[in-house]
């Protein structure tokens, strides 16, 4: 499916495009700024879909859908406004995401636009399992960081907040729970030893039989009592792999 993404700041096109990145049956032909330069390029290239901000310097996305004469596209509205839904579904629009976009949304988005025999849920569980997963994206309260997988030592869940602790020693403090990045992260690669903790199995130096894994950065990590026996099979089946 061929897209086109018409947003006025440079940051968001360039942050959804890295996001589309991961479907490989994704292609960005195009970004657009404005509505004359996302008219022109619309027109030109015809695309499948159109990722479509609605304020755009002192115009609208509703301007620009007024003026296309080519409208056989899915549209799709990422807005920092919440109060022009109504109006963007009177266009047709196939979905409407709030900025900052969440992946898994935006997975959901993709796969129904891609084939909408599929429920919600079995759609953003056929995009984990259909590509690559390369990155993950983490919101904290501030900022929106994307991380590679290969950089993540572990995760550990906290009263609702999930801590990043990555190979450079850096930790990032995200407004999602544990539980949402385990259900979204490879599990041959991340497992879940405990309610608090999630490892990437890359990282693990050894596991103690009294039920704690030590990380090759000497960090300690429990894994709880009924994981144990999973745990060991996992890891065992990962390093035979390697």
């Amino acid at each position: 499916m061929n897209v086109i993404i018409v947003d006025d700041e440079q940051e968001i096109r360039e942050g959804l495009e890295i996001l589309l990145q991961e479907y490989p049956f994704v292609t960005v032909v195009e970004k657009a700024s404005n509505v004359i330069e996302a008219k022109h390029k619309i027109e030109l290239y015809k695309p499948d879909i159109v990722f479509l901000d609605i304020q755009l310097k002192n115009k609208t996305g509703f301007d620009l859908l007024d003026q296309l004469e080519y409208l056989d596209f899915h549209l799709v509205f990422v807005t920092a406004y919440n109060d022009y839904a109504l109006r963007a579904f009177k266009y047709n629009a196939f979905d409407y995401l709030l900025k900052p976009v969440d992946p898994i949304e935006l997975a959901s988005t993709l796969y129904r636009l891609k084939d909408t025999t599929y429920s919600g849920k079995q759609l953003i569980q056929q995009s984990l399992q259909n590509h690559d997963m390369k990155r993950v994206v983490v919101k904290t309260t501030k900022e929106i960081f994307i991380i590679e997988l290969s950089d993540i030592v572990r995760c550990e869940g906290k009263q609702g907040y999930t801590y990043f602790y990555l190979n450079d020693n850096k930790k990032i403090l995200s407004s999602k729970t544990l539980k949402e990045y385990d259900d979204i992260m490879p599990d041959e690669i991340f497992v879940r030893t405990h309610q608090s903790h999630l490892v990437n199995l890359n990282y693990v130096a050894l596991y103690s039989r009294d039920g704690t894994i030590i990380m090759k950065n000497k960090e300690e990590v429990p894994v709880s009592v009924r994981k144990r026996s999973e745990f060991i099979e996992q890891f065992r089946q990962f390093k035979a792999a390697q």
